[in-house]
């Protein structure tokens, strides 16, 4: 009976011991996530009105202030996600200030006063 026992609560252990949600750090959850990792989300961004000139892919976890970069500081012109990503462009570098929402449908005359961004759904 001892050996039983002793043979159960060392199956028990190894069984609670591999598995998956005891073997990783907790992390904490944000918007568009369900796994408890941060959710990325991203944006088009252009120099020029309606969707021209030098472009680039902004990227960020939900969330998050994101700065520019001295490259784009008050530069983006028109901005869009192209998925269902809402993104907060934010006047300020940290996201203080002025700010409008863009999803796919964007804004194509946004002008010269973007500075940072937040991504508020993936």
């Amino acid at each position: 009976m001892r050996r039983i026992l002793f043979t159960s609560a060392a199956l028990a252990a190894t069984v609670v011991i591999a598995h998956p949600s005891y073997a990783q750090p907790l992390a904490l959850s944000s918007p568009g996530s369900s796994n408890g990792v941060a959710a990325v989300g991203k944006f088009h961004a252009y120099d020029g009105k309606s969707w021209s000139g030098r472009d680039r892919w902004f990227e960020g976890n939900a969330g998050q202030c994101k700065y520019v970069g001295d490259n784009w500081n008050d530069e983006i012109e028109s901005a869009r996600t192209e998925s269902g990503t809402r993104v907060e462009l934010w006047d300020n570098y940290n996201c203080t200030g002025g700010a409008i929402v863009i999803d796919r449908t964007g804004y194509s005359k946004i002008g010269n006063w973007v500075s940072a961004f937040r991504v508020t759904r993936t």
